[in-house]
């Protein structure tokens, strides 16, 4: 797999099995043990976070395929998705909230949000904003990998 340049000098991509015939790829850095931490949030994927070192080899299309976990990151993955005809403007108006708790974002399509807790982030606090703003219509959200408090220690 070739390194790829710019910003992402260094970062590789890995191939998530979605769902049939589908994947998403994911940017990792190679580590001297031959796995790969990753390096952003998932979007569709469940049951992996940004930090998470996996495994991975090629698959059938040469593509360079993850193969499992290794060691978990301490990170949660949670994802919003806005309404139709709501965009970014509506969920930057929430966002200030989540990120005074420590989370960071990754953005798709103007309505898909990816929303990473690194360790020490209080889950429950993120969650009940997320519920509060579901409640109120604001988006939906799910929970792509939680990571519990006991869990990152």
């Amino acid at each position: 797999m070739a390194d790829l340049d710019g910003p992402y000098k260094g970062l590789i991509k890995i191939a998530f099995p979605v769902e049939r015939g589908w994947a998403e790829t994911m940017f990792a850095q190679p580590l001297p043990s031959g796995h790969y931490r990753i390096d952003n949030s998932p979007f569709h994927v469940y049951g992996v976070s940004n930090g998470d070192t996996v495994s991975a080899a090629p698959d059938q299309d040469g593509r360079l395929a993850f193969t499992g976990v290794v060691q978990r990151g301490g990170h949660s993955t949670y994802r919003v998705r806005l309404p139709p005809g709501q965009g970014p403007n509506c969920f930057l108006k929430h966002w200030p909230a989540l990120l005074a708790l420590g989370c960071s974002f990754e953005g798709a399509d103007g309505r898909l949000y990816a929303i990473d807790l690194p360790p020490g982030v209080p889950v429950e606090a993120v969650y009940a904003l997320l519920a509060q703003a579901e409640q109120a219509g604001v988006w939906e959200f799910e929970e792509a990998h939680y990571v519990s408090q006991t869990d990152q220690r």
